[in-house]
């Protein structure tokens, strides 16, 4: 409750998991969305994560899955408890207010997570190759069948 009341009224969130019935925001852009069948594609689905943790001990699972997977990430310095080496798309912070930025800048900055946008620019650039290529070899091709 925290960190939301300075993100922007259009910001979204989408709260997966079980919640207590009743469970509500005055922000506008928070969606609570209750059990998913698939947790890994909801997170996958996401601009950002936030990596909010304010008691407990050791590593959290979600902190670690969120880093396997690549995602940005916006985390409390409590979340990464027990984790010696954060990515770089990781900001920490503790402030409410820089924390709500990070999320909106980072969610501004979305970026392709999966590499699919890299592997599309390598097989044009190898399409574009072979093309140039095959140019090249037309006029020799039509001599040795001449």
């Amino acid at each position: 409750g925290k960190v939301v009341p300075h993100l922007r009224p259009d910001f979204r969130i989408r709260i997966a998991g079980h919640m207590p019935s009743g469970v509500a925001s005055k922000h506008p852009g928070v969606e609570f969305v209750g059990r998913v069948p698939d947790a890994q594609a909801f997170v996958r689905g996401a601009a950002v994560i936030p990596l909010i943790s304010t008691a407990g001990s050791g590593v959290q699972l979600k902190t670690i899955e969120t880093f396997e997977l690549g995602l940005p990430s916006v985390a409390t310095s409590r979340s990464l408890r027990g984790i010696d080496h954060r990515p770089s798309n990781c900001v920490v912070t503790d402030d409410p207010v820089a924390f709500a930025r990070a999320l909106e800048a980072a969610a501004a900055d979305i970026r392709d997570v999966d590499g699919s946008a890299f592997r599309g620019s390598q097989v044009k650039a190898l399409d574009a190759a072979i093309r140039l290529g095959l140019e090249k070899l037309a006029p020799l091709r039509q001599e040795a069948f001449a």
